[in-house]
C-alpha cells in the first residue's frame, strides 16, 4: 500500500498516528450561500459518522466559516454549538457601534447621542464605502480560531485539514485563493458583502465575498490536487416573479444569474453534490439553525451509500495492481485478530481474486487501527497461488507519562490506560486521545498550549506526552502608522510572559475595537524561525471625526447636535474636540480635552470650557377641591446662563463608570423674557463634586438589562472664591430587570438634598416625560427633591414600521423649597403610559399621563387629580 504521513504531523514527534493510505486525494467544497450554509453542518455531522476525510477542504463565503473551523479541529457538533449560541443579529449588525459592555462612560455617552458619524479630510466629510466595517464578525471569528485545537504556524495547511479560502479582490476583479497568512481575516474576506461591509484589508489586498468569483469553488480544489471533489451546494435559487416586485430583489437577481451560470459550470466538475433541501430559505435568516442542520443530515443521510460506492469504487478502479489477478489462490492470515466477513469474502474461496481486492482487504485492516502495518505477499508454491496477510500488530503500552500537565482531565488518561496497558495500541484511539487532550485544554480557554510530543518509547513502551508552556517570545503589532505602540499595548491582556487564554485574547480584540481608532482588528499566531509570535494586525481609521444628531420634542420643539474631533489626538490616544447642541430655547457649546485613561493607569481626566443657555418656564398651579382638579398656569420664563471651566478627574471602574473629583469654575447669570422677575445675581461659583457614575445598560435606548447609578456630593465655599456657599447631595439610581422574552421592569430611587442657600439656577426639579406623568419639565422647583417611580414595558410581537413598545408607569415624589421631613401624604402621584418605537434616529415616544394628589385619605373627594399632559419626543437625548 501507499503509506502517506499526514502533512501536519512531524513523524519525528507524533509516530503513533494513522498514515494516509488512498490512492485518489478527496476534497472537500463548501459553497456559499449566508444562512443557508449552516445546512453545511448536518452534512460534515455525517461524513464524520462514516470516516470520510478530505485531503483539503475549500471554503467560500458561509462555507469559508464552517471549513474554517472544521479545519482547525472543530467537529461537527462543537461548530453546531458555536452557531446556535452566536448571537446572528448582533454579530451581522450593520452599524460600526460597540457593544457598550465594552465601552468607557464618556464613550458611551458619546456614542449614545449620535445618528450620523463621519470622517473628516481636512473639513470635507468623507462618505463611508459601506454600512459596517464588519470588526463584530471578524471579533467572533478570531476568537475562536486561535482557541481551535490546531492552530496555523506558517500557513493554513499546518491545520487538521488542509484548507484553502476563496475571496474576491475588489481592485482587479480576480478571484484569490488564500493559503496562508492569518487565518482569521482570510474567512472574514470570504464572507465580506460588498456594499454592507467594508473590504477585508488582507495581506495588501483589499478583498470581499469570494461568492462573487467562485461561489462552488471547486476549480480551487482540483487545481491544488484533488482528485475526486465532495461538494456541498447552499447557493440560493434565483429569485420568483413576485419577489422582483422589490428592485434591491431585481438587482440582486441580476448579479445571481451571471453566479448561476458560473455556479453549474463548477458543479459539472465535481465527484459528487450535497444539496440540502431547503427550497427558497432566505440567506440572511440565522434563526432557524437546528432546522437548517437537520436538512443538511437528511441530504447526506439519503446520499451517503451512494457516496461511499462511489470512494470505494475510485479506489479500486484507480489501484495499480487493478490487471493483476490469481486464480484460485490459497490464503493464510497471520497476525489478523480478527476480520470482517464482508471484506474477507473478496479474497476467500474465489475463483480470480484480484490484487485490488487484497488491497482493499489490506486498506480495511489498516484503517481499524489495531495494526502498526499490514502487507500481502502473493506466491506460488507448487502451482498453488498463496496470499499471505500479515498484519504486524501495534506495540503493547505500559503507561502515559506527561511532561509539562497544564492541567488536563485526568479521566482522558485513566480511560485511555484501562483500556490499553498491556494491550496492543490502536492508532485511531491514539489520535482521538491527542484532539481529545487539545479539546480538554481548549475547553479551560489556554488557547495556545500545544502539545509538542505524542510519542511512544520503544524502549520503555510508554507514551511520552509533552506540553508547551503556551506563551509566545513576542506580540508584534502591524499596521499603527499613527497611533503609539504604547497606547496599544496598554489595552493588551496578552503578553510575553503570561499564559495566552481565551478570555485574554477576547479582551484584547474588545478592547483595541472599542477605542473607536480601527477599522479592523485580529490577532494571529506565526512560528518564525523557530520564534513564536502573536501578530497584531490593525487597520487605522481616519480619526477625525464629525456627529450629527437630532431631536424634536414637546418642550424645546427641534434641536441639532454637531461634534467635532479628534480621537486619537497625536497618536497618543487623547481626545480633542468642540461641540455645539440646542435649539431656539437652550444651546450648549463646549470645547474639550480628555482621555479615557492616563498612560497605563485607570486614571482619566476631562478639562472642558463650556457656555450654555437655558429658557425655563416657571409655573404655579390652582387647586380647586370643590371640583377636584387644579390648573397648572404658566407665570413666565428666565433664561439661565452659564459659562466657566470644568476639571476632572477620576479613576475608571473598569467599562462600568467612574470615580471621579471635579473642580468647577464658573458664572451663573440669570435673566427675565417674561412674567416675574427672578431676583437673583450675577453668581461666580467654585465648587468641588465628588461623585460616581456608574452605567452597565446594555443597550440604549431600550435596555434589557443593566443600572444607572448617579451619585454626587458638591459644595460651593466663599473661601474657594464663591459668591455664595451651599452644599448639595444627589443620588438617581435605576435598574432594568427582564421579565421573560418581551417585558422589562424598571424601578427608579431619585432623592437630592440642598441646603437653604443654593441658588435658584443649582435646585432641583421635577416634571416631564422621562421624569414624572402629568407634569411638564420644570414644574416644581425646590431644594429638597424625592422621586420614585415603577415602570413595566412590554415589547409587542408585532411591528409597527420599527420595534414597538407600550410602556406603564407610576411615579410617586414630590420637590420641597426647602428640607422637610417626608411625609406619604405630602407626595404627589403620576400615572401614564405611551407607545414607543426604535426608530433609525432614535426612540420615537408618544405618551399620557396625569398627576394627582391624596388629600384627607382614600375616599372619593381626596382625590385632586390635574390635567391630562400629552407628550412626544423623537431622538436622542442631547
Amino acid at each position: 500500500m501507499n503509506f502517506r504521513d499526514a502533512s501536519n504531523f512531524d513523524t519525528t514527534n507524533f509516530n503513533l498516528f494513522p498514515k494516509k493510505i488512498n490512492n485518489k486525494k478527496i476534497g472537500l467544497v463548501l459553497s456559499g450561500g449566508g444562512a443557508r450554509g449552516i445546512s453545511q453542518i448536518g452534512i460534515l455531522e455525517v461524513l464524520e459518522k462514516n470516516n470520510i476525510e478530505p485531503e483539503l477542504i475549500v471554503g467560500t463565503s458561509i462555507g469559508s466559516l464552517v471549513g474554517g473551523l472544521k479545519s482547525s479541529g472543530y467537529n461537527s457538533k462543537e461548530i453546531s454549538n458555536l452557531f446556535k449560541k452566536t448571537n446572528w443579529p448582533n454579530v451581522l449588525k450593520l452599524t460600526n457601534t460597540a457593544s457598550r459592555e465594552n465601552l468607557y462612560f464618556e464613550q458611551k455617552k458619546i456614542q449614545d447621542k449620535s445618528l450620523i458619524s463621519l470622517s473628516l479630510d481636512g473639513f470635507k466629510p468623507i462618505l463611508p464605502s459601506s454600512l459596517s466595517n464588519g470588526q463584530s464578525i471578524l471579533d467572533i471569528i478570531n476568537v475562536e480560531i486561535l482557541n481551535s485545537r490546531y492552530n496555523t504556524k506558517n500557513n493554513f495547511s499546518d491545520l487538521k485539514y488542509p484548507f484553502i479560502s476563496v475571496a474576491t479582490n475588489i481592485d482587479n476583479g480576480n478571484s484569490e485563493v488564500l493559503t496562508e497568512g492569518n487565518l482569521s481575516e482570510a474567512i472574514k474576506a470570504s464572507i465580506t458583502f460588498p456594499l454592507l461591509y467594508s473590504p477585508t484589508f488582507f495581506n495588501g489586498k483589499n478583498l470581499v465575498d469570494g461568492g462573487l468569483t467562485a461561489n462552488i469553488p471547486v476549480q480551487q480544489a482540483l487545481d491544488y490536487g484533488m482528485d475526486f471533489t465532495i461538494v456541498v451546494n447552499s447557493t440560493s435559487p434565483l429569485k420568483t416573479s413576485k419577489e422582483l416586485i422589490n428592485p434591491l430583489n431585481t438587482a440582486d437577481q441580476i448579479l445571481s444569474i451571471t453566479m448561476d451560470k458560473l455556479n453549474d459550470l463548477q458543479i459539472s466538475k465535481a465527484g459528487f453534490v450535497f444539496t440540502p433541501d431547503i427550497g427558497n430559505y432566505s440567506s440572511t435568516d440565522y434563526s432557524k439553525i437546528d432546522y437548517l442542520i437537520n436538512k443538511g443530515r437528511e441530504e447526506a443521510e439519503n446520499k451517503i451509500t451512494e457516496l461511499l460506492l462511489k470512494l470505494d469504487s475510485l479506489e479500486y478502479y484507480s489501484s495499480a495492481y487493478f490487471n493483476n489477478f490469481v486464480i484460485n489462490p490459497q490464503i493464510i492470515l497471520q497476525g489478523i485478530s480478527e476480520i470482517d466477513d464482508g471484506i474477507y469474502s473478496l479474497i476467500n474461496k474465489k475463483d480470480i481474486v484480484r490484487y485490488s481486492d487484497v488491497e482493499k482487504v489490506l486498506k480495511f485492516l489498516y484503517k481499524t487501527g489495531n495494526y502498526a502495518n499490514v502487507f500481502a505477499e502473493i506466491s506460488n508454491v507448487n502451482s498453488q497461488a498463496i496470499i499471505n496477510i500479515t498484519g504486524i500488530p501495534n506495540p503493547e503500552l505500559n503507561s502515559i507519562i506527561i511532561y509539562n500537565n497544564p492541567g488536563i482531565n485526568d479521566s482522558l488518561i485513566i480511560n485511555f490506560e484501562n483500556k490499553y496497558v498491556n494491550n496492543s495500541l490502536n492508532s485511531v484511539d491514539n489520535l482521538k486521545l491527542y484532539d481529545d487532550l487539545l479539546g480538554d485544554i481548549r475547553s479551560k480557554g489556554l488557547s495556545y498550549i500545544e502539545i509538542t510530543k505524542f510519542i511512544y518509547d520503544y524502549n520503555s513502551r510508554n507514551i511520552l506526552i509533552y506540553f508547551s508552556n503556551g506563551k509566545v517570545n513576542e506580540i508584534e503589532i502591524n499596521g499603527n502608522y499613527r497611533t503609539n505602540n504604547s497606547f496599544i499595548e496598554r489595552e493588551l491582556k496578552v503578553s510575553e510572559n503570561k499564559i495566552i487564554t481565551k478570555a485574554d485574547i477576547e479582551q484584547s480584540i474588545k478592547n483595541l475595537s472599542s477605542t473607536n481608532l480601527f477599522s479592523q482588528v485580529s490577532l494571529y499566531f506565526i512560528e518564525d524561525n523557530e520564534k513564536k509570535k502573536l501578530t497584531l494586525n490593525l487597520i487605522e481609521k481616519n480619526t477625525r471625526n464629525i456627529r450629527l444628531a437630532i431631536r424634536s420634542d414637546n418642550e424645546r420643539n427641534f434641536q441639532g447636535l454637531i461634534d467635532i474631533r479628534d480621537e486619537n489626538f497625536l497618536g497618543s490616544g487623547n481626545e480633542i474636540g468642540i461641540s455645539g447642541s440646542g435649539s431656539l430655547r437652550n444651546r450648549e457649546f463646549k470645547a474639550e480635552f480628555r482621555s479615557n485613561r492616563f498612560f497605563d493607569t485607570y486614571l482619566t481626566y476631562n478639562l472642558t470650557g463650556l457656555y450654555s443657555f437655558n429658557d425655563v418656564n416657571t409655573y404655579k398651579e390652582v387647586i380647586n377641591e370643590s371640583r377636584g382638579e387644579f390648573v397648572r398656569e404658566r407665570t413666565g420664563t428666565y433664561r439661565d446662563i452659564k459659562k466657566g471651566l470644568r476639571f476632572l478627574l477620576g479613576s475608571q471602574l473598569e467599562k462600568l463608570g467612574i470615580l471621579y473629583s471635579q473642580l468647577i469654575y464658573e458664572f451663573y447669570n440669570l435673566n427675565t423674557i417674561s412674567g416675574e422677575e427672578i431676583l437673583s445675581d450675577n453668581l461666580r461659583i467654585i465648587k468641588l463634586k465628588f461623585g460616581t457614575l456608574i452605567d452597565s445598560q446594555d443597550k440604549i435606548p431600550f435596555p434589557n438589562e443593566g443600572s444607572l447609578l448617579n451619585l454626587y456630593y458638591e459644595t460651593s465655599q466663599d473661601n474657594l472664591g464663591s459668591n455664595v456657599s451651599y452644599s448639595k447631595i444627589f443620588i438617581n439610581y435605576e435598574q432594568y430587570i427582564p421579565i421573560g422574552n418581551r417585558f422589562t421592569l424598571k424601578p427608579r430611587f431619585i432623592f437630592g438634598f440642598a441646603d437653604r442657600t443654593t441658588p435658584f439656577q443649582e435646585q432641583f426639579s421635577l416634571g416631564g416625560e422621562t421624569s414624572f406623568y402629568g407634569m411638564v419639565e420644570d414644574q416644581l422647583r425646590g431644594r429638597q427633591k424625592l422621586e420614585t417611580s415603577l415602570e413595566l414595558r412590554y415589547m409587542l410581537p408585532i411591528k409597527i414600521f420599527f420595534d414597538t413598545f407600550l410602556k406603564f408607569r407610576y411615579d410617586l415624589g414630590r420637590v420641597w423649597e426647602n428640607a422637610e421631613d417626608i411625609r406619604f401624604k405630602d407626595l404627589r402621584h403620576g400615572i401614564g403610559m405611551s407607545i414607543s418605537f426604535d426608530s433609525p434616529i432614535g426612540e420615537a415616544s408618544f405618551s399620557v399621563g396625569r398627576t394627582f394628589l391624596v388629600n384627607k385619605g382614600f375616599t372619593d373627594k381626596s382625590f385632586i387629580f390635574g390635567p391630562y399632559t400629552f407628550y412626544y419626543s423623537i431622538g436622542y437625548d442631547l
